[in-house]
């Protein structure tokens, strides 16, 4: 404040210093002819040219520096023509409205241009100068300079207020450059900050990619400074997750490659989130197909009816827009895998390996035989919480690739509350009719599997199809065993009491 008043400061000014020099070389001799010529006022082509000979020393000032003490000295120095002059040629013409209104104009830009401290002293200082000058020639001139002071008393207001609006600009123009000369100094902090924020933006942008493409505990060891490509491999106890769509080809026939990655890309979406939520890793995506791994089997089945429940979710979206709906399969096994890198040079990636991976992709496609939507082996079964519920037996088998009797369950948390009570309140029944068939009481087992199959809600969406698909897969069993007579029951006696999946 103290800098603007007493006149230290001229940065505000200094980009309209050209532009008055201009404008006051060109308006003076314009308004000589015009005044004089124009309409007989009394001119003095001295006084015009010297008045404009200041101006135009104006034009050859700097803009973008600060001037130095001549430089505001003339500055001022030709403010000052402002007051005197327009006051001196007021007294000569008598005082009459043009040079009246010229006088208030002139105290105004006065105000405008100079610094206030000169408007309050020497303003009235150039205003006697002017009354002196007029007084030396018109000796009888009083009246009219007495008459003069309410043109001043307009003049001086009008340039205190153009005085106070300037002074408002510059006080604002000088905190925007005491802001900017205050960022200036630390410009180098500044700008090396800005460079190592665009640099971490540039990590986050590619880790956030290499966790799109590359499982996160891959990404944690390189974080780690690790090299995960000289990790060695280790057995562990993991739980592994298949799932897949269903009929897939014939689904998306009729969209383009477009369209397909799109409900693909959605559909994926839909099934990794909950993979992740529950503490798993997808270890690849292959074709419609997702696997997962899991420390332990509980987080595996919560998963999986976190992932049919969104499914439900997406269908019944579907469904209401008169599209066609998913389904799909997941399996769920557990045991010992080799994690490590397996690949070659080129190509390198981090996954397991193991009977349970071929186990879990087998039960996967056999959802489909079975016609249920979760099947996981006993080994997942005995992870599970006392209180978890909502499983069940529903078969013995062997799978093809492996010599191990293994007992399957149904996950069904996921499905509607009527059909839950319903395989809850039979679960038992189901066991013991499973029990008689694996030990070849084929028709007894059959007549309790068609008791249950009277009891079974039907389906909300699907009224043609059953809530409890494997008891349709069982009767279909006993029934082939009962009604063959072409050596059935001579293979009942070598049947060892083991479904075996001879196909993948």
């Amino acid at each position: 404040m103290f800098k603007i008043i007493f006149n230290l400061d001229y940065r505000f000014v200094q980009k309209s210093i050209r532009v008055l020099g201009f404008i006051g070389c060109l308006a003076h001799p314009v308004y000589f002819l015009f005044l004089k010529f124009g309409l007989g006022y009394w001119e003095s082509v001295y006084i015009r040219g010297g008045v404009a000979l200041l101006y135009l020393a104006l034009i050859f000032f700097p803009r973008e520096k600060e001037l130095n003490g001549y430089q505001k000295f003339y500055y001022e120095l030709v403010n000052l023509t402002f007051p005197a002059f327009f006051t001196y040629y007021f007294l000569m013409n008598g005082g009459n409205l043009y040079w009246w209104a010229s006088m208030v104009f002139a105290g105004f830009g006065y105000g405008f241009t100079a610094k206030p401290v000169f408007l309050i002293f020497l303003y009235p200082g150039a205003v006697c100068l002017a009354s002196f000058a007029f007084l030396r020639s018109h000796p009888h001139g009083l009246p009219l300079i007495e008459e003069s002071i309410k043109a001043h008393v307009v003049s001086f207001f009008g340039g205190f207020v153009a005085s106070v609006l300037k002074l408002t600009m510059e006080i604002t123009h000088n905190k925007i450059i005491a802001v900017q000369m205050a960022l200036s100094k630390s410009e180098n902090e500044k700008t090396q900050a800005i460079e190592t924020a665009r640099n971490y933006a540039e990590l986050r942008k590619r880790d956030d990619l290499l966790r799109v493409y590359v499982r996160p505990s891959l990404v944690q060891e390189i974080h780690a400074g690790v090299d995960p490509s000289a990790t060695p491999p280790v057995i562990q106890n993991l739980s592994i997750m298949f799932c897949d769509i269903r009929d897939f080809t014939h689904l998306t026939e009729v969209l383009s490659p477009y369209e397909k990655q799109t409900f693909l890309n959605q559909y994926f979406t839909l099934m990794t989130h909950p993979i992740m939520r529950h503490g798993g890793e997808v270890d690849k995506i292959m074709g419609d197909c997702v696997m997962g791994v899991f420390p332990t089997g509980a987080g595996a089945v919560r998963a999986a009816i976190e992932m049919r429940l969104e499914l439900q979710r997406f269908n019944n979206v579907m469904y209401k827009g008169g599209a066609t709906m998913i389904r799909n399969g997941i399996g769920i096994a557990k045991g010992e895998v080799m994690v490590g890198n397996f690949g070659s040079f080129e190509k390198l990636d981090r996954t397991v390996i193991g009977e349970a991976v071929n186990i879990a992709a087998r039960l996967e496609s056999k959802t489909k035989m079975y016609n249920l939507e979760v099947v996981v082996t006993e080994d997942v079964i005995k992870e599970l919480p006392p209180d978890f519920g909502n499983y069940r037996w529903i078969d013995l088998v062997q799978v093809k690739g492996s010599s191990r009797h293994l007992k399957l369950y149904e996950i069904y948390g996921h499905q509607p509350e009527e059909v839950r009570r319903y395989k809850n309140e039979t679960r038992e029944l189901l066991e013991k009719a499973l029990a008689i068939y694996f030990q070849k009481g084929f028709k007894d087992a059959s007549r309790l599997f068609r008791a249950m199959l009277e009891k079974v809600p039907a389906h909300r969406l699907e009224p043609a199809d059953l809530m409890d698909n494997i008891l349709r897969y069982y009767i279909r069993h006993c029934d082939v065993w009962i009604n063959d007579s072409a050596g059935a029951w001579e293979q009942i006696e070598r049947w060892e009491g083991v479904h075996i999946f001879y196909e993948k």
